[in-house]
């Protein structure tokens, strides 16, 4: 059977909030990006900022996601949600490792990250990944916030049902003009799982990065040769206000974890 492809189909289809949600992601990516280009990080010799360009590269991702959303390509969408997921752990990790094993006093570089930037060294895998987190002195404290081993696990064990095309469904739903009564739910999964991602990378951005999202007016007023105001090294950059408010402040519980031990000044004040 064919779907309705007219376009009051296809409209109603766009207004889900998906895409607006996807749309917030970008901004934060593009935003972070460009702030964070200017540090360069401890752990590698590499002229300019690695993270920078893992950033760029997962609002690339995300906009090809949104892209093959509305064209109704629901499989390979997933597919690419699934290699979200693997890049945002693969950041998170290279993180932890840099703080954990960065030793100015004995090398400049810390070996498993240079490895990995000059040698294509092959990221661990995620239970690997996870394990580190869990048992790392940087990390071992926000670790337990997000359930990694019940619902995240489960939507990892969804996210590879359709790499590896487990099931017929999953055929079906890269067929855009075939009639599928459950596309649009598919949009909602879709959704949960970004939300998820997002809420997990923002937090340990914010945890561990947090300098990546200063405001510029502290630079801006030393740079015309004016005291900046007192505590304005702190303040938050308004990308990244919005981006706490949309993605963390639903949680409220880890929102507030956040801003306890985040040293920017994050506003929390209700709508």
């Amino acid at each position: 059977m064919i779907i309705d492809n007219s376009q009051e189909y296809y409209d109603a289809y766009k207004k889900h909030h998906v895409f607006d949600e996807i749309d917030h992601m970008i901004e934060f990516y593009d935003c972070i990006s460009y702030s964070s280009s200017s540090f360069v990080p401890n752990g590698t010799l590499n002229i300019g900022n690695y993270e920078a360009n893992m950033y760029q590269s997962i609002r690339t991702t995300l906009d090809s996601i949104k892209v093959l959303l509305e064209m109704r390509h629901i499989t390979d969408a997933f597919v690419l949600i699934r290699k979200l997921f693997d890049t945002v752990l693969a950041n998170i990790y290279l993180d932890v490792v840099r703080e954990d094993k960065y030793d100015w006093m004995n090398s400049l570089v810390v070996k498993d990250l240079d490895d990995w930037l000059k040698k294509g060294h092959r990221i661990l895998r995620t239970e690997r990944i996870l394990k580190v987190l869990k048992n790392s002195n940087t990390t071992k404290d926000l670790y337990p916030w997000f359930g990694w081993d019940t619902y995240l696990k489960t939507n990892r064990s969804i996210l590879d049902n359709y790499v590896h095309v487990n099931n017929y469904g999953s055929v079906l739903l890269n067929c855009p003009d075939l009639f599928i009564q459950d596309r649009e739910e598919q949009l909602k999964n879709a959704s949960i799982m970004l939300n998820q991602i997002m809420m997990i990378h923002l937090a340990f951005t914010f945890y561990m990065n947090a300098p990546y999202m200063t405001s510029s007016d502290y630079m801006d007023y030393s740079e015309i040769d004016m005291t900046p105001p007192q505590g304005s090294e702190c303040w938050l950059a308004p990308f990244a206000q919005q981006a706490f408010d949309i993605f963390l402040k639903p949680h409220e519980k880890l929102a507030m974890f956040i801003k306890e031990h985040c040293p920017m000044d994050i506003g929390m004040k209700q709508k």
